[in-house]
C-alpha cells in the first residue's frame, strides 16, 4: 500500500424512543369520562394485545429484524411496523416502539423502506448530504480497556496496551492516549455504514487493528518485526509488499501491514492492520478528527470495503482512495496535514509552481483559478489511469480531491456514489470512464467531465 506521512507541504439529537402508549394523567376520553382503575387495566390489556397482534403480523409476513441507523442517534435493532407521515414506526425485540424520521435515516434504511415499506423512491435522494460522522453521538463510553497485552515479541517495544471498541482494537506503545483515534475510527465507520449498502454486513463481527506507536525507535522495532514477518509469506504480491515496506517504512507516518494468521484467528480481526508512527504530530492524535488519522483511516475503510484492491495495482483505485481520503480529511478536520511519499517528484512547470497547494483550505480556490484559466482540465481517462504516487503532482492530487468532492456533493450524486462503490466491490475494479459517467446519469464521459468542471468553477466547491 502507499505510504503516507504528515507534512507541512500539503496540509444529539437522540433517537426518539416512544414507549408503549400510557394513559395520560387525566385519562379523559372524548366525552370527558374518567375511566375507573379496572377499566384502565382493560384498556392497557387491549393496547398490549393489539400491539402484539401487529408484531405477530409483521413476523408472519417476513418483516426483517435489522439494524436501523439514524443520522443523529444510536443504532437500534428493530422490525418495521409501518410508515406514517414521513416517519418509520419500528418495534424492538422488547416490544418498544421507535419512531424515526425517514429523512434522518441512512441510505441503506431508505432503500429498505422503498422496497419493503411502500415509500416513494424519491425518499432515497431527499435526505441532506450532511456529515454523519460529526452528527453521531459520542461513543467513548462504550470503549473497553483490555487487561491482556498484545504481544508481537519479547522486546518491550513489541508489547502493547489494547483498547477495544465495537469495530476496532486500538493498541498503543508509549504514553499516547487511544481514545480520540478510537472515536474517529468509529465515527468514520458509522459514516460508511450510513452511506453504503452491505458495509455493515460485510464487516460482520470482525475488528480492525490500529497501531499507535509514540516514538521512532518503537516504530522501527515494529518495522523490523514486520519485514521479518513478510519474509515468511509466499506469493509475488508479498515480495512487492516487502520491497515497499523496506523503502517506505522509516519515512512514513502510516503503513498498512499484514498480520499473522494465528493473531487474526485469535482476535477475529481483519488480515491487515493500520500502523501509525506518532512522532512530532501528537496533536493530530489527541483530538477527534485529527487531520492525519482521519485521512488515513478514511482511505483504509473505503479500501477494505471495496475488497482491499491495491492502490498501485488497479486503474482508478488510487485516485478514488486518495481523493476520498483528502475529501474526508478536509471536510472533517478543516485542513490537511498529509502528503504522499514521492509526491514532491514532479516537473517544475508553471502549474506546479502555483501558490495555494501548500494549504488544504485554499485548494478549491487555487484549482478553481487554474481550471478557469485552462491550465488544468479535468479528465476521467487521465485520473483513472494514475497508478504510481510518483506520477502525481500537487494539481493532480487536488484534482483527485475535487473528484471525490463532486461525487458526494448532492443527495443524488451521493446515491450514485454508493452505486459506483457497490459496482467496484462486486467487480473488483473501477468502472471505465463511460460506465462511471452512466452511473451518474450522463450519456458520455465528456458530459460527466463538463459537469465536474462546472462544479469546480462554482462556489459549491470549497
Amino acid at each position: 500500500m502507499i505510504g503516507e506521512r504528515n507534512s507541512s507541504i500539503l496540509k444529539d439529537r437522540e433517537l426518539s424512543f416512544s414507549k408503549v402508549s400510557r394513559a395520560s394523567k387525566k385519562n379523559i376520553d372524548t366525552d370527558g369520562f374518567v375511566p375507573l382503575a379496572s377499566e384502565l387495566m382493560q384498556l392497557r390489556l387491549l393496547a398490549i394485545t393489539a400491539l402484539l397482534s401487529v408484531w405477530s403480523y409483521s413476523v408472519s409476513t417476513g418483516a426483517e429484524e435489522r439494524v436501523w441507523t439514524s443520522r443523529k442517534g444510536a443504532d437500534v435493532t428493530a422490525q418495521l411496523l409501518r410508515v406514517e407521515g414521513g416517519e418509520a414506526i419500528l418495534i424492538t425485540p422488547l416490544l418498544k416502539t421507535v419512531t424515526l424520521k425517514i429523512e434522518d435515516l441512512s441510505l441503506v434504511d431508505r432503500l429498505y423502506l422503498v422496497e419493503y415499506g411502500g415509500v416513494d423512491p424519491s425518499a432515497v435522494t431527499k435526505s441532506e448530504v450532511g456529515v454523519p460522522e460529526k452528527d453521531a453521538r459520542d461513543m467513548s463510553k462504550t470503549f473497553e480497556r483490555v487487561k491482556e497485552k498484545f504481544v508481537l515479541g519479547t522486546d518491550d517495544d513489541l508489547q502493547y496496551d489494547m483498547l477495544k471498541t465495537e469495530h476496532f482494537y486500538v493498541i498503543t506503545q508509549g504514553k499516547i492516549r487511544p481514545m480520540d483515534v478510537a472515536e474517529v475510527a468509529e465515527r468514520l465507520w458509522r459514516g460508511m455504514a450510513f452511506q453504503h449498502v452491505n458495509f455493515r454486513e460485510d464487516w460482520g463481527a470482525r475488528r480492525k487493528l490500529i497501531f499507535l506507536v509514540e516514538d521512532k525507535k518503537a516504530y522501527a522495532k515494529l518495522g523490523d518485526w514486520y519485514k521479518a514477518h513478510l519474509l515468511t509469506l509466499e506469493g509475488e504480491h508479498m515480495r512487492d509488499v516487502a520491497v515497499r515496506a523496506r523503502m517506505l517504512w522509516e519515512e512514513s507516518s502510516s503503513q498498512t501491514i499484514y498480520m499473522p494468521d494465528p493473531i487474526v484467528a485469535k482476535l477475529n480481526i481483519f488480515g491487515t492492520a493500520k500502523a501509525f508512527q506518532i512522532g512530532d504530530i501528537k496533536n493530530s492524535y489527541t483530538e477527534v478528527f485529527g487531520a492525519f488519522p482521519t485521512h488515513s483511516l478514511s482511505g483504509t475503510l473505503l479500501s477494505e470495503f471495496i475488497g482491499g484492491i491495491a492502490d498501485y495495482a488497479e486503474d482508478g483505485a488510487m485516485a478514488l482512495r486518495i481523493g476520498h481520503a483528502y475529501y474526508k480529511e478536509i471536510k472533517l478536520a478543516g485542513h490537511t496535514e498529509t502528503s504522499l511519499l514521492d509526491a514532491e517528484v514532479y516537473d517544475q512547470d508553471e502549474i506546479v509552481k502555483a501558490k495555494g497547494f501548500d494549504d488544504g483550505t485554499k485548494w478549491a480556490k487555487t484549482l478553481r483559478e487554474l481550471v478557469r484559466k485552462g491550465k488544468v482540465e479535468p479528465s476521467l481517462e487521465k485520473l483513472l489511469g494514475w497508478k504510481e504516487v510518483k506520477d502525481l503532482t500537487p494539481e493532480s492530487i487536488v484534482l483527485c480531491y475535487s473528484f471525490a468532492y463532486y461525487l458526494q456533493s448532492t443527495p443524488e450524486r451521493l446515491n450514485s456514489f454508493a452505486n459506483m462503490i457497490r459496482r467496484v466491490q462486486y467487480d473488483g475494479a473501477m468502472p471505465v470512464p463511460l460506465e462511471l459517467a452512466k452511473l451518474y446519469g450522463f450519456k458520455t464521459s465528456k458530459e460527466f467531465e463538463t459537469d465536474w468542471t462546472e462544479f469546480i468553477k462554482s462556489q459549491d466547491f470549497k
